[in-house]
């Protein structure tokens, strides 16, 4: 399982979880699967990839969603 954690102050421009883009999906397959590569993981290891967005607002306790599954390889 491989999770990408982006973190924002605010909404203002797009939730942290929309900075995961098409882009930014394959930078993470590509380290992914390097890393299966390297650690001599099976060419069949299931992938798992989540994103977890966070919100820290001033003042507030931080706000944390987690999208299990949120792109394929």
């Amino acid at each position: 399982m491989f999770i990408e954690v982006k973190t924002r102050s605010g909404t203002q421009f797009g939730t942290p979880a929309a900075a995961v883009n098409f882009r930014k999906q394959q930078q993470i397959i590509k380290t992914a699967l390097l890393y299966v590569a390297r650690n001599d993981l099976q060419e069949d290891t299931p992938l798992r990839f989540d994103v977890v967005s966070v919100i820290m607002k001033r003042d507030r306790e931080p706000q944390a969603e987690l999208f299990r599954n949120a792109f394929t390889a």
